[in-house]
């Protein structure tokens, strides 16, 4: 699928409500924080199952849509002046288990769950033999995906040596674990203190909880 440029909207640093923390974590004191919370997946396993679809797009997609939901996610710099992107694309790793490497791959975001998975699969298609890191040229308006399934972590933390300016969040699921009547999945969140404080990452969770108890609702009724 043809790739459209996304549109952007300049933020009005004079007037914005978080310009002092910004300039703060962005300038004096540059700072980024992690957050490693568990999500509760028991409706989302079985509607997987049912429907025939695999988990790993459909965590991508679950994700992208709260992530595109919230500003704070959707940040950047452009030409020196911060932006918010009217949507961004999931850049996610897929491993190559003859070579125990991986590439990132992009797959277009579509709201509609139908349109985004024939993005997802056409992405895996084209570039299902091609090893290299970045198969084609990751767009601007993006954020990022990474799964390690073969651990139930209680905490993950990517150290990035340098940052700067660099506001696209960073999201890593690993091995879901039954607990009594809930199946939980962690997920450990990366994002830029310049421009997303603790509130943000609590308000996206909240709307990722929303989305996989009521997925159902958000996929079939557009399937």
């Amino acid at each position: 699928m043809e790739k459209i440029k996304s549109a952007y909207k300049k933020i009005n640093l004079a007037d914005w409500k978080r310009k002092e923390h910004f300039a703060v974590y962005r300038s004096q004191m540059k700072c980024g924080f992690s957050l490693t919370t568990k999500i509760n997946i028991a409706k989302v396993l079985p509607f997987i199952k049912e429907n025939g679809y695999k988990f790993y797009p459909v965590m991508i997609y679950l994700i992208a849509r709260a992530v595109n939901k919230h500003d704070a996610f959707k940040m950047a710099m452009k030409e020196g002046e911060l932006i918010v992107w009217d949507y961004v694309d999931p850049i996610y790793t897929v491993l190559h288990s003859e070579t125990e490497t991986f590439s990132a791959l992009t797959a277009i975001y579509d709201k509609d769950f139908t349109r985004f998975m024939a993005n997802y699969n056409d992405v895996g298609e084209r570039h299902a033999d091609n090893l290299h890191f970045f198969p084609e040229q990751p767009p601007e308006n993006h954020f990022n995906i990474s799964a390690i399934p073969w651990i139930n972590f209680d905490s993950f933390n990517l150290h990035i040596a340098d940052f700067t300016d660099y506001f696209a969040p960073s999201f890593t699921i690993g091995k879901y674990k039954k607990q009594a009547d809930e199946i939980l999945m962690p997920i450990a969140i990366q994002v830029h203190h310049a421009v997303c404080d603790g509130i943000h990452v609590a308000q996206l969770i909240a709307t990722l909880e929303e989305y996989c108890e009521n997925i159902e609702t958000i996929i079939k009724s557009q399937v």
